[in-house]
Order: C-alpha cells, then structure tokens, then sequence
C-alpha cells in the first residue's frame, strides 16, 4: 500500500505543471467560463480548455465534455474535480499523475500510449478516486486498472483499461 505522500511527493509536482499548461488561458483570449454547482460547491470552467472523450467513461458513454478543475476545499489540494459539462451532477474527484511513477510501470504507460497514439510528452494522467466512510474511518482508493489519459495538445481523453491483472480498480491509498 502507498501513502498519498509517497504518490505525490515527487510525480505531482511534475502532473500538476502538466495540467496547468494545459489548462492555461492567455491573458489576451477572452475565454468564456462557466460556474458549476458541483457537490463540493461552485467550481468555474474555462470551455476553451474542455477535455473530450469520444468514447465516453466506462459506462458513461454519452458523457463526452468535461472540465478539470480545482476542488473548493483546502484539505484537497492534491486532487482535481473532472466536471462534466453535459451532467453537472456527474464528477469525479482524481489524482495527476506523472509518466515516472510507483504505482503504474513506465514501460506500461508507453505501451497505452503507442496503443491509443498520444505522444509521451503530450500525456497527462489522471487516476480516479473513491472515498469510502465507515464506522472505522475513511477509506480512500485509485483506480489504477483504469487511468485516464489525456493528450494535453487536443484535449482529448480517454479511460484505458489495463487488460492485466497486476493494476487493481481499488489500490489503498491511505
């Protein structure tokens, strides 16, 4: 089991810039923004910087535009919201992930990548993350079967399936 600390440490930094860049609006562009009331309060999405999944989410197929944002709450710094456009009750809070990794092997990110033909330097993952409540505390999971990947040059995404079994749906995080 990995901490969040140690997926983060190193390999968010280097995540995040990537998804800041992609994200990034040039002070010269007007861009039009929309407010969300999303579960975690309002987020605002710049639609210039819309990722498009043409295949939808697994089970999702006909939820295909959605923002990255910041989540409004102090204590989720690390994590971003993936806001659907379409849906507005539909989110999913994720984790940035870099290329240089400990929980998914280098040589299996290339491998996605040359299957779904995004440039290594034009990828940016993002792990979805569960959190579960009980009596005995919080549980928080990735989903590292299933990565998302997008292709920060079109903003084009896609949720990839690891067709081995050595990734699980529910890896612990903390």
């Amino acid at each position: 089991m990995y901490t969040r600390a140690e997926v983060t440490e190193e390999s968010f930094d280097v995540a995040r810039t990537r998804l800041l860049n992609m994200s990034a609006v040039e002070e010269n562009i007007s861009s039009e923004v929309i407010k969300i009331r999303s579960r975690f309060g309002e987020v605002a999405i710049h639609l210039e910087n819309a990722i498009f999944f043409p295949q939808g989410l697994l089970g999702l197929p006909d939820n295909l535009h959605f923002g990255l944002t910041e989540i409004p709450k102090e204590n989720m710094g690390q994590f971003k919201l993936l806001q659907c456009l379409n849906d507005h009750d539909l989110s999913f809070v994720v984790l940035p992930l870099d290329i240089d990794n400990i929980l998914i092997d280098k040589e299996d990110i290339q491998d996605c990548c040359r299957q779904v033909n995004i440039a290594e330097e034009n990828l940016a993952i993002l792990l979805i993350i569960s959190v579960q409540r009980s009596p005995d505390g919080v549980r928080i999971t990735a989903n590292v079967r299933a990565p998302i990947l997008i292709d920060v040059q079109d903003r084009a995404a896609i949720q990839f399936v690891f067709s081995n079994s050595k990734y699980n749906i529910c890896h612990p995080m903390a």
